[in-house]
């Protein structure tokens, strides 16, 4: 399931248009730099754990490790375990981008990433 939605986060990226600007040459901004949104690039993330129903661990390719703190409980995100989101663009910015719960279809804002301790 997680390889499917990876693969489709990758072709929707590759279809829109930008919708939010990064630091240059970084897989996250931080958001005090320059008042910029903290975002990710959806085609780098390796791996993705629903750690709760507010929050969305992201492994990136260069082994980073985004936390996203979603704005508002989404519930039953934990239980289904999944979720699916519309990526316009390159980049997913914090408290820009909205995820559909799979199954449920509860639609959820995602808050901001903040850079967790790469696994052992």
């Amino acid at each position: 399931m997680i390889t499917r939605l990876q693969y489709a986060v990758a072709a929707m990226a590759l279809l829109g248009t930008a919708a939010c600007a990064s630091p240059s040459g970084s897989d996250a901004g931080s958001a005090a730099t320059a008042g910029a949104p903290a975002c990710i690039n959806p085609t780098r993330i390796q791996k993705q754990e629903i750690l709760s129903d507010t929050q969305i661990r992201f492994e990136m390719d260069n082994g980073d490790v985004w936390v996203n703190t979603l704005k508002r409980e989404c519930n039953g995100l934990k239980f289904e375990g999944g979720f699916s989101w519309d990526v316009r663009g390159t980049e997913v910015c914090a408290n820009q981008q909205m995820i559909t719960v799979l199954n449920a279809g509860n639609t959820c804002m995602l808050g901001t990433f903040a850079k967790a301790a790469a696994p052992a």
